[in-house]
């Protein structure tokens, strides 16, 4: 059940509309697309990883492992104003040292309208159910 607070449709359907861009940014590994749709002071709070930001992102992301299928989905969303916060389950498949392995995670991210009224990321946090 999808839960929204003070959202319009619109900004509900366009922080939704970033979920499949951002799957085929990461499966195609075009960190300029993926990077297009976080805000300028995005922050990624992976893992087993202190924070990252800036310049630091980018190295991080190359290192990246090869993901092979990546699903999310968004169970809660509340709005208010500029300022989106997203939940839920994420699974990806990656290639690590040419092994397949399955990821099971659970994401919160926040997202936050820019002055050209577009949603952009501006912190991702994730992390694995196993671990």
């Amino acid at each position: 059940m999808t839960t929204q607070t003070q959202v319009s449709g619109a900004a509900l359907a366009a922080v939704r509309d970033l979920i499949e861009p951002w799957n085929r940014a990461c499966i195609e590994r075009d960190w300029d697309a993926l990077l297009d749709m976080c805000t300028p002071d995005v922050v990624f709070l992976p893992p087993g990883s202190p924070p990252l930001s800036g310049a630091a992102i980018r190295p991080w992301l190359e290192a990246f492992p090869e993901v092979r299928d990546m699903w999310w989905e968004v169970t809660a969303l509340e709005a208010e104003g500029d300022l989106a916060c997203l939940w839920g389950p994420v699974k990806q498949t990656l290639i690590v040292d040419g092994e397949k392995q399955s990821m099971h995670a659970k994401f919160c991210d926040l997202a936050r309208r820019g002055p050209d009224g577009r949603w952009r990321f501006a912190v991702i946090i994730w992390n694995d159910n196993d671990a």
